[in-house]
């Protein structure tokens, strides 16, 4: 028999009332609690970043605080452990006092507070690594990626933080947070504080409106920049992202370049992107359009991957691999839609991307691997394979951003084709945008394929599957004549296929990729291998190139190579080309409909 209470509450209404009082104290106390993080960098040239957290406020009843640094930074789906560059970890509490700490795994420390209201770590982090676009400190500049420097507490991970930045004297500090005063920032949280990066130094930064909207473009470095172009072409970028989803998700955005010698790629971050380019790629109409191409890409990015997440990615694990089969759209629909943001914004004409989808549809078919992994499989697996190439990964795996390009292609023109051109991929963009906002659980293949069925119709669903899913090949003569384009045979294709590609390597060719079942590959060559010689003649990659032209297939070539010190000789059986690099133009007799897609799809004009 059970107790009785007054009014009739049962146990059972007694413990719930228990557990929601014991609820609302604990959030009280996690309400309470204060985090702030200082960064010094007295000495730069060491390439040391000195860092504190500071906690005020915590609950008397915890007798410990953990913290953790993340072993991944978003952008890059590779564990890079990071807290192997973090040295003199220590803790104190408000009083000087020193607490007890012991790391109790490779990226976490635990410090017996006592019950302290406050704690106070600290800690050296060694940063350099700009090429990784995660942290980097010499004594002209740094930049910082939280998630490579900044531990956090897993239990106050939601709660916000503030930020006090001590830069040498005549550098500043560049960075999407809010900022409160002179090097003082803050974030809503360890999310938001992790994914906005900073550049500190001398660098020079540019603010200007788009859409109403405060932005900067902050350049590190050199070259033959021109401020006022790169302005211009950067908001037609964003008005046209604008244009296309509707809406811009900040109040603020910052562009961070590095222009340095071997700089290259970009990281999208939840405000800001940052991106590295050669000094002097600027005056060149083709390597500035192809920076360009690498702003619209990481840009496209505050959208796709910044507001839209696959679910695995929504609120991430940054203690371990969190795996995701949507990379292909991720990465990969974000490297489709960046060239046509380009043509639609004027800053490329449709013969040029018809000439990059002539090389996506040559790549696709070219790759062996392709055939055996699916896109879908090729992002979840992107943790252990794609980050840690192999000499066999182009034969025996797929490519998310390559292979997820190609497929968002043959969505687009899919679901264009089904609707007599009323709807299209980018229809369905906009609606996972629409059902999936950022402060949403993200969405999973499953979400994408209703969306693209409820842009082009059920029937669409089995389009999908085959192409995500799947492993057969795509029907490119098809799907691209839906928009009137045909694929038309190179005319001056090369006489014989080896198979191999290489580079120089001092005074030989080292051997960069086999395709399985070429030539090179059945005569038993292999990736790592450094050709000194062609037929007992001394040759380079590209004179290795030039000289096969003068064979025919059927025709022996005997190539000498250096394997593990070791010389030695294959006889390579050439062959016709298996495949050629086509050209995609529109057919002469297009019908209404085709040029009405074509159009829509592909506007004429540009630059």
């Amino acid at each position: 028999m059970g107790i009785n209470h007054p009014g009739g509450a049962g146990p059972a209404v007694f413990r719930a009332s228990v557990c929601v009082l014991l609820t609302l104290c604990v959030m009280t106390a996690d309400s309470d609690v204060r985090i702030r993080y200082g960064l010094a960098m007295p000495r730069p040239a060491t390439h040391l970043f000195e860092v504190t957290v500071t906690f005020s406020g915590l609950p008397a009843s915890a007798n410990d605080l953990t913290l953790q640094l993340p072993v991944w930074r978003p952008g890059r789906y590779l564990v890079l452990d990071f807290a192997g560059g973090v040295t003199r970890f220590a803790a104190g509490g408000a009083h000087g006092q020193v607490l007890a700490c012991r790391k109790t795994d490779k990226s976490t420390w635990r410090i017996a507070t006592g019950g302290a209201a406050e704690v106070r770590a600290t800690y050296e982090v060694y940063a350099d690594e700009f090429d990784q676009r995660t942290r980097g400190l010499d004594d002209e500049h740094a930049f910082v990626n939280g998630a490579a420097v900044f531990m956090y507490s897993p239990a106050y991970r939601s709660r916000p933080v503030e930020l006090q930045v001590f830069p040498p004297a005549g550098w500043h500090v560049t960075t999407g947070m809010d900022s409160t005063a002179t090097d003082h920032f803050t974030a809503p949280d360890y999310d938001v504080f992790a994914d906005c990066p900073l550049e500190i130094g001398t660098q020079r930064d540019f603010a200007f409106d788009a859409c109403g909207v405060p932005h900067v473009l902050s350049i590190y470095g050199g070259g033959n920049w021109e401020p006022d172009t790169l302005i211009r072409d950067i908001r037609k970028i964003i008005e046209t992202n604008r244009e296309f989803w509707g809406s811009l998700p900040y109040r603020r955005y910052v562009f961070l370049l590095h222009c340095t010698p071997d700089g290259g790629g970009g990281t999208e971050h939840v405000n800001s992107t940052i991106m590295g380019t050669s000094p002097f790629v600027f005056r060149n109409p083709e390597s500035y359009r192809g920076f360009l191409g690498l702003v619209s890409h990481e840009y496209f990015h505050t959208w796709n991957v910044k507001q839209i997440r696959p679910a695995a990615l929504a609120h991430p694990d940054y203690q371990k691999e969190n795996y995701t089969g949507e990379l292909w759209l991720a990465e990969g629909g974000t490297s489709y839609f960046d060239g046509l943001i380009l043509l639609k914004a004027g800053l490329s004409t449709r013969e040029r991307y018809l000439d990059g989808v002539a090389r996506t549809v040559y790549e696709d078919r070219l790759r062996p691997g392709n055939a055996v992994q699916s896109v879908a499989q090729s992002g979840f697996d992107a943790w252990i394979k794609y980050w840690k190439g192999d000499r066999e990964s182009f034969n025996e795996e797929s490519d998310y951003y390559q292979k997820g390009a190609a497929v968002s292609l043959a969505l687009d023109l899919e679901i264009r084709h089904a609707t007599a051109n009323a709807r299209s991929f980018g229809d369905a963009m906009r609606d996972l945008y629409a059902r999936f906002p950022r402060s949403g659980p993200g969405y999973t293949n499953a979400d994408v394929r209703a969306a693209v069925a409820r842009a082009g119709g059920d029937a669409l669903g089995a389009v999908f599957d085959s192409l995500v899913s799947g492993t057969a090949p795509i029907a490119w003569e098809r799907i691209l004549g839906y928009a009137g384009l045909e694929l038309v045979p190179a005319t001056s294709p090369p006489p014989v296929w080896t198979g191999l590609e290489a580079v120089d390597a001092g005074r030989s060719a080292r051997i960069t990729r086999v395709i399985a079942g070429s030539p090179a590959f059945n005569a038993g060559l292999d990736a790592g291998d450094d050709i000194v010689a062609l037929d007992g003649f001394r040759t380079s990659a590209a004179g290795l190139l030039q000289r096969v032209k003068d064979f025919r297939p059927g025709e022996t070539v005997r190539l000498t190579v250096f394997r593990d010190d070791r010389l030695r000789e294959f006889t390579v059986r050439l062959e016709k080309p298996p495949l050629t690099l086509d050209s995609v133009k529109p057919r002469e007799a297009i019908t209404p409909d085709e040029k009405r897609i074509l159009d829509s799809w592909l506007p004429a004009g540009g630059s």
